[in-house]
């Protein structure tokens, strides 16, 4: 009795294991994908896309092979050996990546290449996560008393293992391993597991064998880990990751902080830092940063009070305080980047951050201008973080933002920006990339002009006499403060604004119709950014981009109503019985759930990046509360199933009947039997969660708003938000395989099947809601999609019920 106790232990752990491995590996992806992706979220959404399509083309692969095979366990051990085996092999190629795509140092992988190689790495290792949920339900068989619960049992454990996953990664492994250490720890640990759940089962020979393996595999892992090799081949494949993007650039440093990778290198005494492969600036480059400092400080007449978010190390935060301020707050959201930095800055930059006058704040930038509105004023902001090429990043170009920046501006206060343009040439991508900025902030501020030249400066202002590119102006605010600086002088203006190229930009800008503005709710730059970036790759998807621009919400409603119409004229063509709709209707309803929790999940999270600042904690506390409650909402409904199996949930089931079928009302006059009464019970438990989801969806946009407008230490009860939409999708993967396994009578084609549907809909939802949805139908129209999937299964069941009723 010990020893089979001990071997459901471990196999249950194994189960936990591979829900908190296939988290950390998927982080692990994404975190390296970054790196040579310059920092794009793009391959965020495309990483995801591909990483549920293998899961869901293993789950549906395990779902047929699961019940030819004889044994339990031993295909189970098998696959959990090579994804182990694999993990280390995908980092490394995603680390030569840019050497097999020969693309050239220093520029973008196109998006079309992006999305082969991800396909190519990913799919494999996600291939065996999904054929590992079929093979474990058939070794669980029977821990429980339904074959469903033991379906939704795995699932239950999957979920509780990624909670763990995320915590683990997020708050002690990212700063304290790097990620070879990382996935040969959990290597390790997963090998000793076997060896112990093998040496629990039948001694036969090649139980012994395989034991023996597992056993020396553990050694050789254990031995590397505590010797530098792994160190040192890891050290060997960032080296080759750099040299395939900067190769004339000496590596000095390569550091993962809890935001991103930091790399410093240097070349013939010049020092470049890169945030997650993009760069993000280089010292000494004093000429350049002396340019920005002076054209900047000097649109206000008298600057005291002056907030610089972001780019302030290498020279420009010392060419600011060159003009006669009192303050200087120097917003920097990652304390590593500045450690990392330190160390190569000249004696006189060092001096320059210990100067009374600069505070450095290690916070969100957003964040702290909405926490600091009614408590300070600035008379300048100059927001100097790249272009909005990710979600996170367009947070700064947003109405919203704009609107929370002029609320601790004074009365004749500068607000000022940059982003990437073109010098001589305005076309159809960067005037519309560009426009939506000068739209949005003329939304907000009543004067906005913008400087010519590769980077376009944004300077806005609630005073019309303020801002201004009059070089007699300027100079003369220059010379007035008394500046002495080796690098720039009041004659530089005449070169920084020459009026005819001023004109240019004011009137390419002007002359545009139908800008879009862009806000929190619809991030359109951000999808623009998109669209100028497939220009400048070159990977040919621009006809497409260019369709979903101009699509509207009903391009893909419509798709909706019409698959409702045929699904229902061929169930009354064929006249398809209610056992085959019912299996149907039970993969249509899992996959839409499936679809709306990674969509509301990702419509969260980017709704509380807009409502309180990029808080990575907090966000990483929201994928740990959406996991809770899918464990929590299988939980639940797994504890249904093995109560129905008893017969003691049944009773309370028919309470249900009042909302359902006025002529069962008195249960004693029903005259159906026992297996056709269990079934409409499930079936009606399954409306009513689809309803609540459908509900949930509409309300979502009107939720968020109000949060919008709440206190800001309001947050923690945002994650209520987060757990109910986990628990709701948490509850119907259970019943969902409860009722297709009624009918079907397989556990392992049940397993895959419900699980491939469940991860086929999150594919959806994490590729087209981040890219496509949110940017260009907000999220108010991402949540209309949402319901109006789900309520397509909601139909197909209210029609089921219906007719099993009249029969």
């Amino acid at each position: 009795m010990i020893r089979e106790n001990m071997a459901r232990s471990y196999i249950l752990f194994s189960m936990v294991f591979v829900g908190c491995y296939a988290t950390i590996a998927q982080i692990l992806i994404i975190r390296e994908f970054l790196v040579v992706f310059f920092g794009s979220e793009l391959c965020i959404a495309i990483i995801l896309g591909t990483w549920f399509l293998g899961i869901t083309s293993g789950a549906a692969t395990g779902g047929r092979i699961t019940n030819r095979l004889k044994v339990r366990l031993s295909p189970f051990i098998v696959v959990l050996v090579l994804m182990c085996l694999m993990l280390p092999l995908e980092l490394i190629l995603i680390r030569v990546l840019r050497l097999i795509l020969n693309v050239p140092p220093g520029q973008y992988i196109p998006l079309l290449s992006l999305l082969i190689s991800s396909i190519c790495i990913i799919t494999p290792f996600s291939f065996t996560i999904g054929l590992i949920f079929p093979l474990g339900c058939k070794v669980i068989r029977g821990f429980t008393r339904d074959s469903a619960s033991d379906i939704g049992f795995v699932y239950i454990l999957e979920a509780i293992g990624s909670l763990i996953g995320g915590l683990l990664f997020t708050f002690v492994l990212v700063t304290r391993f790097p990620p070879l250490t990382i996935t040969l720890i959990f290597n390790c640990i997963l090998f000793l597991n076997i060896f112990l759940l093998l040496l629990l089962f039948d001694k036969g020979i090649f139980k012994k064998a395989a034991a023996f393996a597992s056993l020396s595999l553990f050694v050789i892992i254990f031995i590397l880990l505590v010797s530098s090799v792994v160190s040192r081949v890891d050290n060997y494949f960032i080296n080759v990751r750099w040299n395939s993007s900067n190769p004339d650039i000496k590596l000095l440093e390569s550091t993962d902080s809890r935001y991103e990778n930091i790399v410093v290198g240097v070349r013939d005494g010049q020092y470049s830092v890169f945030g997650n492969g993009q760069f993000n600036f280089s010292f000494p480059d004093e000429y350049e940063n002396a340019q920005i400092a002076h054209l900047v400080m000097t649109q206000h007449p008298d600057p005291k009070r002056v907030l610089l978010i972001g780019g302030g190390l290498g020279g420009l935060v010392r060419e600011m305080l060159k003009h006669p301020i009192d303050e200087l707050d120097y917003i920097e959201l990652d304390p590593a980047l500045i450690e990392s930095t330190k160390k190569y800055l000249p004696s006189e930059e060092k001096e320059v951050l210990s100067d009374k006058r600069v505070k450095i704040i290690h916070a969100d930038g957003r964040y702290y201008v909405k926490r600091t509105s009614g408590r300070k004023k600035y008379d300048l902001i100059f927001v100097n973080v790249p272009d909005p090429s990710t979600a996170f990043l367009n947070r700064f170009y947003t109405v919203q933002f704009f609107q929370e920046g002029i609320d601790i501006l004074a009365d004749n206060g500068v607000f000022a920006i940059e982003i990437s343009s073109a010098v001589n040439y305005f076309g159809e991508e960067v005037g519309n990339y560009t426009g939506s900025i000068y739209q949005s902030l003329r939304s907000v501020f009543p004067r906005v002009i913008i400087s010519p030249g590769q980077i376009n400066y944004y300077f806005a202002s609630n005073s019309y006499d303020t801002v201004t590119f009059d070089i007699g102006t300027l100079s003369k605010r220059y010379v007035k403060r008394g500046i002495k600086s080796e690098y720039f002088s009041e004659y530089i203006f005449e070169t920084l604004l020459p009026p005819e190229r001023v004109a240019f930009v004011a009137s390419e800008i002007e002359k545009r119709k139908g800008l879009r503005v862009n806000t929190d709710t619809r991030p359109v730059t951000y999808f623009l950014n998109i669209m100028l970036w497939d220009k400048l790759t070159g990977s040919k998807l621009g006809g497409v981009l260019q369709w979903l621009k101009a699509s509207h919400l009903l391009t893909f409603l419509i798709p909706v109503f019409v698959f409702i119409v045929c699904r229902f004229a061929y169930v009354s063509a064929f006249r398809c019985g209610p056992d085959v709709q019912l299996r149907f209707n039970s993969i249509v309803a899992i996959a839409t759930t499936g679809f709306a929790g990674m969509a509301l999940e990702i419509i969260l999270i980017f709704a509380f990046q807009n409502i309180y600042g990029y808080l990575y904690e907090n966000i990483g506390l929201i994928i740990a509360v959406f996991m809770s409650g899918l464990a929590l909402g299988g939980g639940i409904s797994n504890r249904l199933i093995i109560q129905s199996t008893s017969g003691n949930i049944l009773n309370k089931l028919n309470i249900m009947q009042y909302f359902f079928d006025s002529k069962t009302r008195n249960h004693k006059e029903t005259h159906i039997d026992f297996g056709r009464q269990k079934e409409m019970n499930w079936i009606k438990i399954f409306i009513l969660i689809e309803s609540v989801i459908v509900i949930f969806a509409c309300i979502m946009p009107f939720v968020l708003d109000q949060f919008s407008s709440m206190l800001i230490d309001s947050e923690y009860r945002f994650m209520i938000l987060v757990g109910i939409t986990g628990v709701l999708v948490g509850l119907e993967f259970p019943i969902g395989g409860k009722l297709y396994l009624m009918h079907k009578g397989e556990l392992g084609v049940t397993a895959g099947t419900i699980d491939s549907a469940d991860h086929a809909g999150a594919f959806i939802g994490a590729l087209f809601t981040g890219v496509i949805f949110i940017p260009l139908f907000g999220i108010s129209g991402s949540c209309i999609i949402i319901a109006a999937l789900n309520l397509m299964s909601l139909l197909f069941f209210l029609h089921l019920y219906c007719q099993k009723r009249k029969n």
